[in-house]
């Protein structure tokens, strides 16, 4: 599924097992005025929203839609207070392997 947005999102797989997420504000989003920004920014966090919604629970889209609007929520605030280098590409590292991180169940 295709979600047009201010970022460019792109996923490898690193040497540790794992996969990474880069992701990058397109150019037009950053020619953007701050306040025009965040506007932007909502109404994309938004449009996710509302695209999940309207998934099945177990299509294979959503875990991955899921992800992205957590880390743009966590985004949000940055962006509002115009602290984020919006030339810098953003890496998250996510573990495929244990859903749980690295959290350790004794009994």
């Amino acid at each position: 599924m295709e979600i047009t947005g201010p970022l460019n999102i792109g996923v490898l797989d690193n040497d540790t097992g794992g996969r990474e997420l880069h992701l990058s504000f397109k150019p037009e989003f950053r020619i953007l005025n701050l306040q025009q920004q965040t506007e932007s920014f909502q109404a994309f966090i938004s449009t996710l929203i509302n695209q999940i919604q309207k998934l099945d629970a177990s299509d294979i889209n959503r875990q991955g839609m899921t992800t992205i609007l957590q880390i743009c929520e966590q985004l949000q605030p940055h962006i509002e207070n115009n602290e984020l280098p919006l030339e810098e590409t953003i890496v998250v590292n996510i573990q495929t392997h244990s859903p749980f991180g690295n959290i350790k169940i004794s009994g």
